[in-house]
């Protein structure tokens, strides 16, 4: 699965969240929703499908958007970055207190909002360790916007000198990373049968010793990875 990215913005002040609003449409995003205040971004948080969060730190209430990143990071681990008009030092050491992925200043550009938007991802990206209770994902940029892909959904993965290839139903996408760090981030039915492969187990469609099938692509299993490989065939499909 693979979606433009839902995102929520935390805003008290009508003019700044609509700008937002206006900015990331502009981009290719998703609006999920708007809020004024900590309670309701919760029940946005809790009734909507959001992958990132715009969070204004000075907001409406008593509980401001310090409290509410705490919140993002404890129960429901999204990326958002901190967007404030003040830069002082206390402000700013509370704010990296709670560890955000990114940080914007306000006045700003549509320049600058992406690219914090972008910077974050990436940071969040670093941050992940895999659960397996729920379906890991990861933020994959593809024509200049954020998409979230759920790795289960992968195909395969090919390495491509710096970058690597992710082939997934929907489409590919190419990502600067090597293969040995991406490796680390996947669940347990993704095995590497070659320097330059990864595979998804679930998505084998017919194998023999040289050679797996998946999707129509023939990827090769080499001898340093063939023991490994079949031993992990046969647990599998046992």
């Amino acid at each position: 699965m693979t979606t433009p990215l839902n995102i929520l913005i935390v805003e008290d002040e009508y003019i700044t969240q609509k700008t937002i609003s206006v900015f990331l449409q502009e981009m290719g995003y998703h609006i999920a929703g708007c809020a004024m205040n900590a309670e309701d971004a919760l029940l946005y948080l809790n009734q909507h499908k959001v992958d990132f969060v715009i969070l204004d730190i000075t907001i409406q209430g008593e509980k401001d958007g310090i409290w509410l990143a705490e919140k993002l990071k404890q129960h429901y681990n999204i990326p958002y970055i901190f967007l404030t008009a003040y830069v002082d030092d206390a402000t700013v050491s509370k704010a990296i207190g709670t560890n955000p992925y990114g940080y914007l200043v306000k006045p700003f550009q549509k320049a600058t909002l992406f690219s914090a938007i972008e910077i974050a991802l990436i940071n969040f990206n670093k941050c992940q360790r895999v659960e397996k209770t729920v379906p890991a994902t990861i933020f994959v940029k593809h024509l200049d916007i954020f998409e979230k892909v759920t790795l289960d959904n992968l195909y395969y993965i090919e390495s491509q000198k710096n970058y690597l290839l992710l082939s997934t139903p929907q489409k590919q996408y190419r990502i600067r990373a090597t293969i040995t760090d991406f490796m680390e981030k996947l669940p347990d039915n993704f095995i590497k049968t070659h320097k330059g492969f990864i595979v998804n187990l679930d998505k084998i469609q017919s194998y023999s010793t040289a050679i797996l099938v998946i999707n129509g692509k023939k990827i090769p299993i080499s001898k340093t990875y063939k023991d490994i490989v079949f031993n992990r065939l046969q647990h599998f499909l046992s």
